[in-house]
């Protein structure tokens, strides 16, 4: 099944575009994080690749698109069994850990 796509236009500071990425790279999934860095897009998948069958169980829950010349997160793409509500969670706890605070990303209720 194809990705699910929802054109965001949410503006960042560049400093603030730099720091995400940065904590991204920091917390790679083959370094025991949940993220890959891909030019200007940030990949999120469900487990770390600690090991074999963790890499194997993982799934990528989806992805966050910037554009660096307009400074904006431009697109949010997720998987099958995920919803946008989850990718909004997670910008959420990209954006506390790379910038003290989420700005446009929202943590789900409870969690």
């Amino acid at each position: 099944m194809p990705l699910t796509k929802y054109g965001a236009q949410f503006p960042y500071a560049r400093q603030e575009l730099l720091a995400l990425f940065a904590c991204a790279r920091q917390d790679d999934v083959e370094q025991g994080g949940r993220y890959v860095v891909r030019g200007g897009a940030v990949h999120v998948w469900s487990h770390a690749w600690r090991t074999p069958a963790l890499r194997d169980e993982s799934s990528l829950v989806g992805s966050f698109y910037v554009n660096w010349n307009t400074e904006r997160l431009t697109q949010i793409e997720w998987d099958e069994g995920f919803e946008l509500t989850d990718l909004l969670h997670e910008l959420a706890l990209l954006e506390e850990k790379a910038l003290g605070a989420a700005r446009h990303g929202r943590k789900k209720d409870g969690v």
